[in-house]
């Protein structure tokens, strides 16, 4: 009856221990972000359309603001949600014929991966490793202006 319990005491500990590490994420670095886009402009234009995004400079890696397919904008930093801490290149980038981001740089040679996680416009994973979605930013449209912000 004691190894039993013992044996049990074992698996459930173990238990507990994969499910803490699935439930906390590798903390993202918190960043002022305060960012104002004005969609009048030439070089925002294009995102009157859905579908559309643009690359910013801000947040910890950059930011991609984008106009989804259900016509809302989402403002994500680049860094990937899979250990975004540890690699040098855990950044995202816009992967235009999936309309999907994944992590990796593009370079002279093509795009080079990090990892294999993709995420959705909307910052859900679409693949794995990642299991987090990506860090969003507030987003507010009034008018033709568009803030960005924590």
């Amino acid at each position: 009856m004691n190894k039993l319990v013992l044996i049990l005491t074992i698996v459930l500990g173990l238990a507990c221990k994969k499910s803490n590490n699935n439930t906390n994420p590798e903390p993202i670095n918190n960043v002022p972000v305060s960012l104002t886009i004005n969609l009048a402009l030439p070089a925002y234009f294009h995102l009157q359309n859905v579908g559309t995004y643009v690359i910013e400079n801000g947040g910890v890696k950059g930011i991609i603001l984008v106009h989804n397919t259900d016509d809302n904008f989402y403002a994500f930093d680049r860094c990937c949600s899979y250990q975004p801490n540890s690699s040098n290149c855990s950044r995202l980038e816009i992967d235009s014929s999936s309309l999907q981001f994944r992590c990796g740089q593009t370079t002279s040679k093509g795009f080079v991966k990090c990892c294999d996680s993709k995420f959705f416009f909307d910052g859900s994973v679409a693949q794995s490793p990642a299991r987090f979605p990506l860090k969003q930013y507030n987003v507010n449209k009034s008018g033709n202006t568009i803030i960005i912000s924590n």
